[in-house]
């Protein structure tokens, strides 16, 4: 950018970047020497600090940065560029660095890991542009041109899995990855799509050879963060002093800082493990019980019915629903997915709640008390409380209350609560040599976004920075199907239409027919970062690769690859499994647990996996339970869905063709 910054004013670089500034706390009295040495593109991290390298008698070399000068945090022109060597996202750094000629060799230097090749890896370091790079790019040019509608950037950090493997080129790549996520930040972009919806997307980056080289301390002197200029669509970090600095003295940053260190600083030494590693594996792996405040917390409360309005609305629900069955269904909806498609039922649209005989809604509600006394006649599409069951963490809640009798639930731990139960679980498992591969999930995505499978604990341990997760014992020995399409042998899910008409007793059924979805590759317990072989969702991906079968065709190939398979059988373990996790969340009373409420109704989807358990039987384990799932390829494939939805919900007939009761 030109000397001349009268065509980019400080005023504006204020009005794109105070945000940012702001969130990562960079002192406002460094912003406009920071606004002149990017519009200039100043590197002068090199005048005032020098990298050094350190040999020890085991000629084994230390890197790290030292100051020139004397410097102090007050001095407005104490604030650096550091740019950026690579960005990648989670999934693809095994892509990057394999695929690109030379990158493993030249990570290995700027990490400082021993290397046997006979080339001579070059100490400078270029940077390189990955396919996410020019993807987050363009994203971040698409949105700058629009006014009023710039990004919001969080600093973030992660890590990324590995496996063993013989051939020494694979093996230095296997260290250079695992060492990535020592060295490696994030930050997120926050984005509009087209549809209005705003994602979230994670983009991980290593610095250049100078920022690389700041070690971690519990006691640093600088800190560095993540920025985004928008007027070069570039990502840089930036570094400034958190106090006076004297000549010779190391520069230090506290790699370990975040959100959950500040909200937990007693966990200090289980995030810190991928810099200071300990042996937490004698600790207990026993979480204790979610408190109260964990059900409720950045929660809407729902409010419920007391028992004289809840016995009111049984009887009018009652005496209303011959007189319902003979005239047009008065429905009030935000959302017309599956009633658009009844056929032999007919509706007549409300805006008025306190009007209709059926409230579907694909918007949260919460006030059940007041439904009960202006409309004792309505019912409504879903349970107070049932967050307990559709939101990841809190069903892992519900099923991880009695491990020790949980068979229908994998074993899951939630990183923001439970991180140092799980970090001995992890090493204890390590120990005695124990399967140990675990998946994370986000809290509150859909559609296999944001998971990762891995083996390697200073990975998960990063990714809790990304945002809530959970995680949960990876499946080592699914039951596999043999595609048609490609030959491979691929993991897959089930997913069933599940009708919840009762809490007090459980009262459900489950649709007759199931959705299947396949993985692409073949499976193995290897290679993690592979999203064809480990997930099943790629209806937002490649369609060409998408195998679409029915049920029965499923079925009769199922039970023809396994003899031994009767599926009648499994899908009685499948129903009792479902019933299993209805239970657990009802089994406490809310907010710990879904609300019993004569008005309620509720459709779910319920995603199952099948598995190899003790003598080779086959077992069924839930994944998750989706509110309002999509029910756009079940009215495509059987035209009389959305009728069976209203008749099995709220119209009390029971078609045993059609669904079975659980």
């Amino acid at each position: 950018m030109s000397e001349d910054r009268s065509a980019y004013p400080f005023s504006t670089f204020l009005d794109q970047h105070s945000g940012q500034l702001n969130a990562s706390d960079v002192p406002p009295e460094l912003w406009h020497s920071l606004y002149k040495k990017l519009s200039d593109q100043t590197f002068d991290a090199g005048d005032h600090f020098q990298i050094i390298c350190e040999m020890n008698e085991d000629d084994e070399k230390t890197l790290f940065v030292r100051a020139l000068e004397d410097l102090h945090n007050n001095d407005e022109d104490n604030i650096f560029l550091i740019d950026h060597f690579m960005s990648f996202s989670s999934e693809s750094a095994r892509k990057c660095v394999e695929s690109t000629e030379g990158l493993v060799e030249r990570l290995a230097g700027l990490f400082g890991i021993d290397t046997d090749s006979t080339e001579e890896v070059d100490e400078t370091v270029e940077k390189i542009e990955t396919s996410v790079e020019k993807e987050e790019a363009e994203h971040a040019k698409k949105i700058s041109s629009e006014t009023g509608n710039l990004p919001r950037h969080e600093s973030v950090d992660a890590r990324l899995s590995s496996y063993s493997v013989d051939d020494p080129k694979n093996e230095l790549t296997e260290k250079v990855l695992k060492a990535l996520w020592k060295y490696s930040q994030t930050y997120s972009v926050s984005y509009q799509l087209d549809n209005g919806e705003i994602e979230k997307k994670s983009v991980w980056y290593v610095m250049d050879d100078f920022g690389t080289r700041v070690r971690h301390s519990t006691e640093p002197n600088v800190r560095i963060v993540p920025l985004m200029f928008l007027p070069q669509n570039c990502a840089y970090s930036i570094m400034f002093l958190t106090k006076p600095v004297n000549t010779d003295e190391e520069i230090m940053m506290d790699w370990a800082s975040n959100v959950i260190t500040a909200q937990h600083p007693e966990w200090r030494k289980y995030i810190e493990q991928p810099w200071a590693a300990q042996d937490f594996s004698k600790e207990t792996m026993i979480p204790d019980a979610p408190t109260l405040e964990y059900f409720t917390s950045g929660r809407n409360p729902d409010f419920l019915a007391g028992p004289t309005e809840q016995q009111t609305c049984q009887s009018a629900i009652f005496t209303s629903l011959p007189i319902l069955k003979k005239r047009k269904i008065k429905v009030y909806a935000d959302d017309t997915q599956l009633t658009e498609h009844l056929k032999n039922h007919k509706v007549e649209y409300v805006d008025d709640i306190k009007k209709a005989d059926v409230i579907w809604m694909i918007k949260h509600f919460h006030d059940y008390k007041q439904l009960s006394e202006e409309n004792p006649c309505g019912m409504i599409n879903q349970f107070p409380f049932e967050s307990c069951i559709t939101v990841k963490d809190l069903l892992a809640a519900c099923a991880m209350r009695d491990p020790a009798k949980n068979d229908w639930y994998q074993l899951t731990y939630n990183l923001n609560t439970q991180l140092p139960e799980f970090v001995a679980r992890f090493q204890n498992r390590e120990l005695n040599g124990q399967h140990n591969v675990w998946i994370v999930k986000p809290w509150n995505l859909a559609r296999g976004m944001d998971m990762t499978v891995t083996e390697d604990l200073n990975q998960i341990i990063r990714m809790i920075e990304t945002g809530p997760k959970i995680v949960c014992e990876y499946i080592p020995r699914p039951l596999l199907f043999p595609r048609p399409d490609n030959g491979n042998k691929v993991k897959f899910d089930l997913r069933y239409i599940v009708f919840l008409n009762g809490i007090a007793p459980v009262t459900a059924y489950v649709y007759n027919r199931f959705w299947i979805r396949f993985a692409i590759n073949e499976f193995s317990l290897s290679n993690f970062e592979d999203v064809e072989t480990h997930f099943t969702v790629f209806n937002y991906l490649d369609k060409e690769k998408i195998l679409q079968m029915k049920c029965e065709n499923f079925i009769e190939t199922i039970e023809k690859a396994y003899p031994r398979i009767q599926w009648s059988e499994v899908q009685k373990d499948i129903n009792l499994t479902i019933r299993k996790a209805i239970e657990a969340a009802a089994k406490e009373e809310a907010p710990r647990g879904v609300a019993p409420n004569v008005q309620s109704r509720a459709m779910y989807g319920v995603d199952i996996m099948l598995q190899h358990g003790d003598n080779d039987v086959i077992k069924s384990t839930l994944l998750e339970i989706n509110f309002m799932p999509d029910t756009t390829r079940a009215c495509q494939y059987y035209p009389d869905f959305a009728d069976t939805v209203f008749e099995t919900l709220f119209l009390d007939e029971i078609d045993p063709t059609k669904v079975t009761p659980i």
